[in-house]
């Protein structure tokens, strides 16, 4: 009955779940892909006459079979793919979907190509692809994003991080010797968000007490721009298991959406609570999670924002777990190819870990009514919680698991709240001379106090602990298993409903 119930009430967490076992399988070989889904046909066929299990069970199989066959549609390449014309001299024009990056001898562009003169033939057609340009011009980084270029190259397969730029879509690249700039590219909207997102961050680099990495940490924490961070830092927040922090997600999100119902709630008569409002707050959740990036963390976290706040407009409990499958299966709908994303893994797994264990965690704990107490608590049963959920995936991936995890996320997490705080206050003063400078350097003292303590926790002795290889799949089954398994069994050991979105 427990699961039934959990079917019902949580359909697009079966919806989700199901997409993903068809990607998973589709990664097969046809001769197992092809029985494995029959099997799981004739096995709900049978759990359907003879056990009589709810219709509900369907989505299983049927989504299943419709994220196989979707992982199958999305593989086959464009007829006018720019993959056509590996080894050929062209001239590509199309638009820049990246800010240009310095590397060490040339500066890196990658651009959405549209179109592409042929010179063996002398012709021009039209191409569909991303395409990784290495040019020698250093003028191309006073391009902005979304800027119309043409660069002549020699299309080649992509020699430096094959398999990262393939997980992106990207499979050909080239050297160029110069980029013409024709204007900026309009119908690209992303391009609006990122230039806006770059314009941000010039006036908060122009304003900064100092250059360094205390101001690329601002940024990075307020509009997930993570590229002024330098490597040292960014090896720190992850042997210190504090990374989620650099990652636009939750926490990010739900300080947003405190701030504003707390000047919502200041305006007089019901304003606060009216449903006007609460659209408003949906727009500017959506609204800052394409201003940061739109990363897969970014726009779980506004999703499930999102329904919330539409749950409250139409007077309807919020179902946590279902708000995530219902994020899970759109983001997957999209673009199956995300499910390849580290970020997006990780998202899912601690929100997953946080759903499944943190209740129960939590109520470990003696009760107390001091407000620091009950904040200490709650900070220590998330942590847990949701290293927890990512152990498997993080084990999977950076084969390191970070032993001080917990003190560094106790002092890290109040110190980020802070500094996300106050640099939205230094943000909001910046036209007041005196006044930013003041607070210029308040957000400053924090940030160089959060990178101090990351830093210290990650140079302390035995930080990290080194572990075999694990594969992603194994890695994904066993987080399923913890998570799900997990939260049901503590579910059934616990006297109360620590996890009521298993029933």
């Amino acid at each position: 009955m427990k699961i039934s119930l959990l079917g019902w009430r949580h359909p697009f967490l079966w919806g989700a779940g199901s997409l993903v076992i068809g990607i998973l399988v589709y990664e097969l070989k046809v001769f197992i892909a092809i029985p494995l889904l029959g099997g799981i046909l004739i096995v709900m066929t049978y759990l359907w006459l003879r056990r009589k299990v709810p219709l509900f069970f369907w989505m299983l199989p049927a989504f299943a079979v419709l994220g196989y066959f979707r992982a199958y549609v999305q593989a086959i390449p464009f007829p006018n793919s720019v993959e056509g014309l590996q080894g050929y001299l062209v001239c590509l024009t199309g638009y820049m979907v990246e800010e240009p990056l310095k590397s060490r001898r040339t500066f890196r562009i990658l651009m959405e190509a549209e179109s592409a003169f042929v010179f063996i033939n002398r012709c021009n057609r039209a191409v569909r692809g991303r395409v990784l340009a290495y040019v020698k011009d250093s003028t191309v980084l006073s391009l902005p994003i979304g800027a119309r270029v043409s660069v002549v190259l020699r299309l080649d397969t992509v020699r430096y991080g094959k398999a990262y730029w393939a997980r992106q879509g990207v499979f050909v690249g080239g050297f160029a010797e110069r980029v013409i700039w024709r204007g900026i590219e309009w119908r690209y909207v992303w391009g609006y968000f990122a230039r806006l997102r770059m314009h941000l961050i010039g006036l908060m680099r122009g304003t900064f007490p100092r250059e360094g990495s205390e101001l690329a940490l601002t940024y990075a924490l307020l509009l997930g721009y993570r590229r002024g961070l330098d490597p040292e830092t960014r090896s720190s927040f992850q042997l210190s298991g504090t990374a989620h922090i650099l990652a636009v997600s939750g926490m990010h999100v739900g300080l947003v959406l405190s701030l504003w119902l707390f000047l919502l709630r200041r305006l007089p008569g019901h304003w606060g609570h009216h449903w006007i409002s609460k659209v408003l707050l949906v727009s500017l959740v959506v609204f800052y999670g394409f201003l940061t990036g739109a990363s897969p963390s970014a726009m779980r976290a506004v999703i499930m924002g999102s329904i919330a706040l539409v749950a409250q407009i139409f007077y309807r409990p919020y179902m946590p777990l279902n708000a995530l499958g219902f994020a899970g299966f759109l983001q997957l709908s999209l673009d199956l190819s995300i499910l390849q994303d580290i970020g997006f893994q990780l998202s899912y797994a601690a929100v997953g870990g946080i759903l499944a264990f943190y209740q129960p965690l939590r109520q470990l704990f003696p009760r107390t009514k001091s407000a620091w107490k009950v904040y200490l608590r709650d900070l220590i049963a998330i942590s847990l919680a949701a290293q927890a959920g990512t152990f498997f995936l993080s084990w999977s991936h950076f084969e390191k698991m970070p032993i001080y995890f917990l003190i560094a996320n106790v002092v890290a997490v109040p110190l980020a709240t802070l500094l996300a705080f106050s640099a939205v206050g230094w943000f909001i003063s910046l036209p007041i001379p005196i006044l930013n400078t003041v607070w210029g350097w308040i957000v400053y003292g924090l940030a160089y106090a959060l990178l101090n303590v990351v830093k210290m926790v990650a140079s302390m002795p035995f930080a990290s602990l080194s572990l075999p290889s694990l594969s992603i799949g194994v890695a994904i089954l066993l987080t399923l298993l913890c998570v799900g398994g997990g939260g049901m069994l503590l579910y059934n050991l616990s006297e109360k409903k620590v996890a009521p979105w298993i029933v």
